[in-house]
């Protein structure tokens, strides 16, 4: 997603829910599927993040919106440093990653597009309070602040809209973005996120992958963020840390503009449903051409009337 966005892709753009075979390079065929068995019609790619819908994700992949090879060099550049291999089943998250890993690299979406390497000591004092070794974290740019906003955005969805990681909210009220992840047979369930002060990441399963869950709580939405939600709230409420209220700061490379809920596309005064969404100056559709005109409105409203 980080890179459909990084090449211009709107939040709005969409792409078809349904099943796609794909030939593996030794000649077999791969069919992935959703996580229970379902599909539809087009999905945007906020959906597609909010819903954790894998075909939408393989389907980046596979029509060269965010090209495997890319996804590897963007993954590296976010601080992934275990091996990825040029696979499309990538997209569904085939990899084996470290939570540390994995959790530097969504703080690249908290610290607006800068990789901070995790750094376990930070400081050493003697008894007396003298400083025998300091170190500092090595910091690089490796996103621009808007492509890291959009995502925030995107990841605010999954726990804001009714997406997988709702459960968060049982317990964190403050503003929060993340994604879940769920591995086959519930072997392990993830949740990582971050706050505008905050990237923290969870991780349930087992070491031994022939033990694991045996039913939806082993779900990511179910295991992990609701453990993910309980740690920042303590974090929150400890006087003794302080945090105040902040919110994701908007870039001003960020356009926010109304879509057509129908078209996907920057919505006319006509449209009858609206939604806010953003954009950067080369992700920006155009003007919806289906509701361009206030005789259209009319039509639909004496369809209405006339059905009923």
């Amino acid at each position: 997603y980080t890179v459909a966005i990084d090449n211009g892709y709107p939040p709005s753009f969409e792409l078809l829910n349904q099943p796609v075979t794909i030939m593996t390079a030794d000649g077999k065929r791969w069919t992935p599927r959703n996580a229970k068995g379902t599909f539809g019609g087009k999905n945007t790619l906020r959906e597609g993040l909010k819903y954790s819908i894998n075909l939408i994700s393989v389907r980046l992949v596979t029509q060269e919106i965010a090209p495997v090879k890319q996804v590897i060099q963007y993954a590296h550049r976010m601080g992934i440093h275990s091996t990825l291999l040029p696979y499309e089943s990538l997209a569904m998250g085939t990899a084996e990653v470290s939570p540390l890993e994995m959790t530097a690299a969504f703080s690249v979406f908290a610290n607006e597009g800068v990789y901070v390497q995790p750094n376990s000591i930070i400081r050493i004092e003697d008894k007396d309070g003298n400083v025998l070794d300091e170190n500092f974290p090595s910091r690089k740019e490796v996103l621009s602040k808007e492509t890291a906003y959009i995502m925030t955005s995107l990841m605010q969805g999954v726990v804001d809209e009714g997406g997988t990681g709702i459960r968060v909210r049982n317990y964190f009220y403050r503003p929060a973005a993340g994604k879940t992840g769920t591995t086959q047979e519930f072997a392990d369930a993830w949740f990582v996120g971050f706050t505008p002060h905050i990237a923290a990441g969870v991780w349930v399963g087992f070491d031994n992958k022939q033990v694991h869950f045996t039913n939806w709580d082993g779900q990511g939405g179910r295991a992990a963020a609701p453990i993910w939600g309980r740690f920042m709230r303590y974090v929150y409420d400890d006087p003794k840390i302080g945090l105040p209220l902040e919110y994701f700061e908007k870039p001003e490379g960020i356009i926010a503009d109304s879509i057509c809920t129908e078209t996907k596309k920057l919505a006319t005064e006509y449209c009858p449903g609206k939604t806010l969404e953003f954009f950067t100056t080369k992700s920006l559709p155009p003007k919806c051409d289906l509701h361009t005109s206030p005789t259209w409105k009319k039509r639909k409203e004496n369809e209405s009337i006339i059905s009923f």
